[in-house]
């Protein structure tokens, strides 16, 4: 008997020290329109605090939200615009862009999945949440919403021992280089996906075969409306051809120099051509260096330029969210005082798979790992492609240059 007094006693201890659910709310409705809620997906309650409860991605998803998971952190993670909210389960606040906000309940996990405090998360996107009494409902109205910033897209072709970029806004596209002349069918072909029309601007930033090889390709393939050019010519049958292509489209021709170019109307990315100096006795001094920005992001494209030209230059340079890595990765280009001004926070490699030039070197992998940069690689992921809103910043790849991918590592 004392046993079973024991247990019961046990048993009711148990259930008072577990949170009590109550029935939910009939209707969830969200711009007049009736969240349908299944056994599957999870219904929404009543928590403790008679805050109601709602199943994350189902009801999220409607509000027209991404959603996610950290499970380190057991985090649920709401995005929408440029509002990223994150809610730790448990407990009483949650964080709206990083910013840290008290609430009078906490997100809970039950029978293996996420509920959220429906309130306190949408009015974090600014939505209305108000309860109905007469309809026994939650009625939810969200804000007007803001259209979705345009995407830049910057692609940086694998064209083996090369260079070959393409910047895509839109109905704007640039094209930095083509590889070698093996590569100009390549990158002709990959340019047909995303030209729309003309490309509206080719540069060769020198002379050098595995920048401009391909070029005459590209001219022949595709029709080009506006050409800059280093200003250096040579001797080559590489760079003759190139230039009787780029003759032949019969488009203008600018030399290097100062300029700015925006790629649309408004809050377009701009394009900035970064005069450097010509007569260096190295061609790679003398390529042409541009700037792209678009809001808060920034990408230095340096072409081959190596270190005597970075440090006659230095005044010329501002910090860069990222960095295309001038000559393939080689100790010759990306000096400490160049890096110690850009500050990258990536950089991207564009280099032949076990080139004989042993690119990317140790020494400039090591200078961009001790400023904390994340490094990528064509020779390691092929073509990379960066994606940016101007606040955003993605790239599709998640495999990293190490220290042991360097050709001379030792």
């Amino acid at each position: 008997m004392k046993k079973c007094i024991w247990l019961l006693a046990g048993i009711l201890s148990l259930m008072t020290a577990l949170p009590a659910f109550a029935a939910a709310p009939a209707d969830i409705i969200i711009e007049n329109r009736q969240v349908v809620f299944t056994a599957e997906s999870g219904r929404p309650f009543l928590d403790p605090q008679e805050r109601t409860q709602v199943p994350l991605r189902l009801t999220m998803e409607a509000c027209g939200c991404t959603v996610g998971w950290e499970d380190s952190t057991k985090t649920a993670i709401v995005q929408k615009n440029d509002t990223t909210v994150q809610v730790p389960i448990g407990q009483p606040y949650l964080f709206i862009n990083g910013r840290k906000e008290a609430m009078d309940t906490a997100a809970i996990l039950k029978n293996g999945r996420t509920y959220l405090p429906i309130r306190a998360v949408l009015e974090a996107f600014g939505a209305k949440v108000l309860w109905a009494e007469e309809q026994n409902a939650v009625i939810v109205t969200l804000p007007e919403s803001t259209p979705a910033k345009k995407e830049l897209h910057v692609h940086f072709i694998d064209v083996g021992q090369g260079d070959a970029i393409l910047i895509d806004y839109g109905d704007y596209e640039i094209l930095i280089d083509s590889g070698n002349n093996k590569d100009g069918k390549t990158v002709a072909a990959y340019l047909q996906e995303y030209v729309d029309g003309p490309l509206d601007l080719m540069i060769a930033t020198h002379p050098d075969a595995d920048h401009i090889g391909g070029l005459d390709t590209v001219l022949q393939t595709c029709e080009v409306a506006h050409i800059i050019d280093s200003g250096e010519a040579k001797t080559t049958k590489t760079y003759q051809d190139y230039w009787n292509a780029a003759l032949a489209e019969g488009c203008p021709i600018t030399y290097d120099a100062d300029m700015t170019i925006p790629l649309g109307n408004d809050n377009a990315p701009i394009l900035t051509i970064i005069e450097t100096g010509d007569g260096y006795k190295d061609s790679n001094d003398n390529s042409v260096v541009s700037r792209l920005e678009y809001g808060d992001i920034s990408l230095l494209l340096t072409g081959d330029m190596e270190q005597k030209a970075e440090t006659a230059s230095l005044h010329k340079f501002r910090p860069a969210t990222v960095l295309k890595a001038g000559h393939h990765g080689s100790s010759t280009s990306s000096s400490q005082a160049f890096l110690d001004l850009v500050q990258p926070k990536y950089v991207v490699i564009s280099a032949g798979k076990n080139n004989s030039y042993r690119h990317p070197h140790q020494a400039v992998l090591e200078r961009f790992f001790q400023k904390g940069a994340t490094v990528y690689g064509t020779f390691r992921s092929g073509s990379i492609c960066m994606t940016t809103d101007g606040t955003n910043l993605s790239f599709d790849t998640n495999d990293p240059v190490l220290l042991s991918d360097a050709g001379d590592f030792s």
